[in-house]
């Protein structure tokens, strides 16, 4: 089959990747002129890196492993200390904090990617489907997936043309060589308090991945707006405030999309943001899109003979699933006492039964999907 896929983020080169091999021919039509390495780093749960292995394109070698997560307050005391090294030993996957640019540029090793082509429409026909790049040039394919984002021009096109909807809280991030001890290590650790959460996490290589989730709109130098809402909030926020500035510092507003069960129609369907965008609260946005990718991959690899039947049955397999972590994620305010991650992770189990409940979670996708195929 030709197989188009429109985005080239992680959702979209890690479905690309597996489906190397398959038979089909398999292109990314990315809008950029080049790799979109910007931005800070991803954490990849346990789930994540489930998926990128089944995916052909195992973590290992870079980024930094997280064994524990600990969670405090603004007045220093430490509410929750969570057993991540647990969890691995449970699933035979870590949980590791990786650049942005590091997991793209692992990605998209030996895709076929088409750079400056951005899809403006979409045609869907009996027996094919046409993708039209905002040059105008047409791509006729048997499948196209839009994995371009929460403003993506595949859903507006055989979906919704509602755009996602933001809520009141923005995240601002960076990833740069900062609080060296803790960056060398394998402890990472949010601060929870009235103005919002910092989180801190180590990322290999010297570098820090750390953001400020706040409620109100910032205003004038970014980097002196939160060090006047965050300076208090003990010494390793003190002392990161201290360090960051202005040109380390990216935004981006926490959204949401409506997921249905149906996500595309004929030949067409969307994996990602693009279908289920929703806060970062949760720290599942990458790792669900790799869920996505590997689950339709499975469905795809083999040239399904009814190819929209086939889309339909990802669909179903991943829409309970990415509502449950979409839910989740609206509910959560990241200046609540117990963040959610904390009680997904810890709650008051101990951690054999939480490492249980999530080696169990990822062997129920493996189940279900084993089932359907």
């Amino acid at each position: 089959m030709e197989i188009l896929i429109a985005g080239g983020g992680v959702g979209g080169l890690a479905l690309a990747r597996g489906l190397m091999g398959s038979g089909h021919r398999v292109r990314v039509l990315e809008a950029a002129p080049a790799l979109r390495t910007g931005g800070a780093a991803f954490t990849v749960f346990s789930n994540g890196a489930a998926a990128l292995a089944g995916l052909g394109a195992p973590l290992g070698g870079f980024g930094g492993r997280l064994d524990r997560l600990r969670f405090d307050t603004a007045d220093g005391r430490t509410m929750v200390d969570a057993d991540l090294a647990e969890v691995a030993r449970r699933t035979g996957f870590p949980v590791v904090s990786t650049p942005r640019a590091r997991l793209i540029e692992h990605l998209a090793e030996g895709v076929d990617v088409v750079f400056s082509h951005e899809i403006a429409d979409v045609e869907v026909h009996p027996d094919r489907v046409t993708a039209i790049d905002a040059t105008g040039a047409r791509h006729d394919a048997d499948v196209l997936v839009g994995a371009d984002g929460h403003r993506s021009a595949v859903r507006r096109a055989v979906l919704d043309p509602a755009p996602a909807a933001e809520n009141e809280w923005t995240t601002w991030q960076g990833l740069t060589p900062v609080l060296p001890e803790l960056a060398a290590g394998s402890t990472g650790v949010c601060v929870v308090g009235p103005a919002g959460l910092v989180g801190m996490l180590p990322s290999g290589d010297g570098l820090l991945q750390w953001w400020f989730d706040v409620h109100e709109p910032v205003t004038g130098s970014p980097a002196a707006a939160l060090a006047q809402r965050f300076t208090g909030y003990g010494p390793l926020v003190d002392e990161l405030l201290s360090q960051i500035r202005d040109p380390d510092l990216e935004s981006f507003a926490h959204v949401l999309h409506r997921i249905p069960d149906q996500w595309g129609r004929g030949g067409t369907t969307l994996l990602g943001d693009a279908a289920h965008a929703f806060p970062p609260t949760q720290a599942q946005g990458a790792n669900q899109a790799l869920e996505d990718a590997w689950v339709l991959s499975r469905i795809l690899r083999p040239g399904p003979a009814d190819v929209p039947a086939a889309l339909r049955r990802y669909e179903k397999l991943r829409a309970p699933r990415v509502r449950k972590v979409s839910r989740r994620a609206v509910s959560e305010r990241t200046n609540k006492p117990m963040p959610a991650p904390v009680r997904l992770l810890t709650g008051l189990m101990p951690p054999s039964l939480i490492a249980r409940a999530y080696a169990q979670q990822l062997r129920g996708v493996s189940s279900v999907l084993n089932g359907e195929s």
